[in-house]
């Protein structure tokens, strides 16, 4: 088999580089060879990924043609805007208003979306990683009554009151219930943050499947100039002067993502894959989604081998391309190619590792969507290298798209023996040389 696969490198030899030629004798010339036909095996699996105080919130549901559905929203802590508040004598309740700043969207945002906002019983851990299936103990009262929206991820400017908000959010009124028990708190409640929390324990926000494509919002939930918690009131000797209390989000509070992925309803192929263990579909198409959601694990299963015909010489690895294309027949508008992906490798407890290419910077490693190639190319020349020599055991790699934890996106991947022409492949340019 080695003495197969050598040959047909011999096969693929190219004309080596000219300059310098003249310093080195022929018996001592390095010949330079390229392959492409590397054996690779690949399947895709679920992933796991820890959500917790993430770049952004996420809100929303999705419904994909490959991948099913998908229903985000987020656990959060609030803070207190001022120390020390007092709602004056008699107040009385005009409106609480959870409002999100929108930080970015995928999928279809002219779908209507049904939200709910449960309140906590129960503490979040700053101890605690908190991953994209992880979930907190809530009311079962819905202080937003099932309300509908549709986001506006293009619209800055927003009437508010006798306010023009320049932003793109989503205003949820919540219900008088849960904005008079804030107004009404013990007066010691409001003097410290941590008092505050242990009092009002925060809230869950998601929404409910939908039946037509929809859309996952990113929400920029410590923008605290938009995102806030907005309590309306007046007092009962001033009823004409309107006043606001405002409760907000920053990195010092626990927030985290849970996502409810329902695989069952993707394409056949791909329940085939990862929901009925079919692994050997992967040779024709593989699958990355973050939130939590899909990553495909790729093997080359004969490299450590390269070298075991190879009596006093051995194989110098000049470079390594694994290119990974986007399939064209599955592609869709609404779900637009990631910018980012990530390629990590095992280690034989299926813990993951930087591959030592990674430290030689993103313009060398790669990982960015080739919209000329239509793929995504990494370089894992001193990989190949340390499983060749032995210094690392071959147990594949993990590939999956970056921002796992707070964005929303999706790839489809042609396998190695696709039925499209542009297929998964290693290109690997080497040398022969003597010990």
């Amino acid at each position: 088999m080695i003495g197969m696969l050598l040959l047909a490198f011999a096969a693929c030899r190219k004309s080596p580089e000219t300059i310098g030629n003249n310093l080195i004798s022929d018996s001592d010339y390095i010949g330079v060879f390229h392959t492409d036909t590397v054996e690779i095996e690949c399947h895709s699996y679920k992933d796991s990924v820890s959500t917790k105080n993430v770049s952004y919130a996420l809100l929303g549901s999705m419904k994909d043609p490959v991948f099913g559905n998908s229903e985000a929203g987020f656990y959060t802590q609030f803070r207190l805007s001022l120390a020390g508040q007092s709602f004056g004598t008699a107040p009385i309740l005009d409106s609480l208003v959870l409002q999100l700043s929108i930080g970015n969207y995928y999928g279809d945002t002219n779908v209507m979306q049904t939200v709910h906002v449960y309140e906590l019983m129960d503490t979040l851990s700053g101890s605690s990683p908190y991953y994209n299936h992880s979930t907190v103990e809530c009311s079962p009262i819905d202080h937003a009554n099932g309300y509908q929206f549709r986001p506006h991820p293009r619209t800055t400017k927003h009437v508010v009151g006798s306010d023009t908000v320049n932003h793109a959010i989503i205003r949820i009124p919540l219900s008088a219930v849960l904005g008079e028990y804030l107004m009404n708190l013990d007066s010691t409640a409001y003097t410290q943050p941590d008092y505050f929390k242990n009092a009002f324990q925060g809230l869950y926000v998601t929404c409910d499947p939908v039946s037509q494509p929809g859309a996952i919002t990113s929400i920029s939930l410590t923008d605290n100039t938009y995102t806030l918690l907005q309590l309306y009131y007046h007092n009962e000797a001033t009823p004409e002067k309107a006043m606001r209390y405002d409760y907000y989000v920053t990195s010092s509070d626990v927030y985290f993502n849970h996502i409810d992925h329902d695989y069952t309803q993707g394409s056949p192929d791909f329940v085939d894959q990862l929901i009925n263990g079919h692994d050997e579909m992967g040779q024709q198409t593989v699958y990355v989604q973050t939130m939590g959601g899909v990553r495909t694990h790729i093997l080359m299963p004969n490299i450590e081998h390269w070298s075991d015909t190879l009596e006093g010489s051995y194989i110098v690895i000049n470079e390594a391309k694994l290119i990974l294309p986007a399939s064209e027949m599955l592609s869709d508008s609404l779900f637009r190619l990631p910018s980012n992906f990530i390629l990590l490798g095992f280690n034989a407890d299926s813990t993951t590792f930087l591959l030592p290419d990674y430290y030689e910077g993103s313009g060398y490693f790669g990982g960015t969507y080739n919209s000329t190639e239509k793929a995504v190319v990494f370089r894992i020349s001193e990989y190949m290298q340390n499983i060749i020599t032995g210094k690392r055991e071959n147990h594949g790699l993990s590939f999956g798209i970056n921002g796992a934890g707070y964005s929303a996106q999706r790839m489809v991947v042609n396998g190695p023996q696709s039925m499209e022409d542009n297929k998964m492949r290693l290109e690997v340019t080497y040398s022969i040389v003597s010990e």
